[in-house]
């Protein structure tokens, strides 16, 4: 399972308020151990513009690691502009179940497409994405969604209790558990949201879960990167 640090973004700076600039602080992860980087533009899921690709884009390249994008994507011309300027993933909001025509589109893309399952209480609650999508797809169940993605052909998800996330309650095990009962193998799983210690760590990587983003546990220094990721190996 890879550990994968995510960094926000606000207004083309660090979204924590830190002077320090994206890219180095991207590089500052990397020195710290992290092979894969997760990028989230808050402005892109607030606005649903890509406002600050040129500075990630940047950023990502500073890395020298595998960098994918996240921030309410729901537009594939925006997934090809990031992947065109060298993010090797791309996530889109669970906005995109609003679409089943888009939803094909995106599991054209391959591996590098990953829906979110952005669940609350089962149902899908999307955090980002086109107003119009994100309207019709909010309220649908999680697994219904997971069973649609797989159907379309969707390479992958990335599983996360949007009620957990940010607040270090642990990650989305029984969503997750549920998820994986629908899908199986068929399916690549990443997760985020709420890890709070090694412990969760472990959990994840004994059900097979490609990666998880960290965040706010990095950020306070609950671990090391390199900590998590010998727990990882021990899942």
């Amino acid at each position: 399972m890879v550990i994968v640090p995510s960094l926000d973004v606000r207004s083309g700076r660090l979204a924590d308020g830190s002077a320090m600039s994206i890219a180095d602080r991207a590089r500052e992860l990397v020195s710290d151990g992290a092979a894969e980087l997760h990028v989230v533009d808050l402005d892109a899921a607030e606005t649903g513009a890509l406002a600050n690709l040129d500075v990630l884009a940047e950023a990502a390249r500073a890395s020298g690691v595998r960098c994918r994008l996240a921030g309410g994507l729901s537009h594939i011309a925006d997934a090809r502009a990031a992947m065109a300027r060298g993010f090797e993933g791309v996530l889109f909001s669970s906005a995109v179940f609003g679409d089943d025509d888009l939803l094909r589109d995106v599991a054209r893309l391959g591996e590098p497409g990953i829906v979110e399952i952005e669940a609350r209480e089962g149902f899908l609650a999307p955090r980002g994405g086109d107003p119009a999508l994100v309207e019709i797809a909010t309220g649908r169940g999680a697994l219904a969604s997971a069973r649609a993605a797989l159907q379309a052909g969707v390479a992958a998800l990335y599983v996360i209790d949007v009620s957990r996330e940010g607040r270090l309650a642990g990650p989305p095990l029984a969503l997750l558990d549920a998820v994986r009962a629908v899908v199986g193998r068929r399916m690549t799983l990443h997760a985020g949201g709420g890890v709070r210690e090694l412990g969760d760590l472990r959990a994840l990587a004994s059900r097979g879960v490609a990666s998880v983003v960290i965040g706010r546990a990095l950020n306070e220094g609950r671990f090391t990167i390199r900590d998590a990721q010998r727990a990882a190996l021990d899942g």
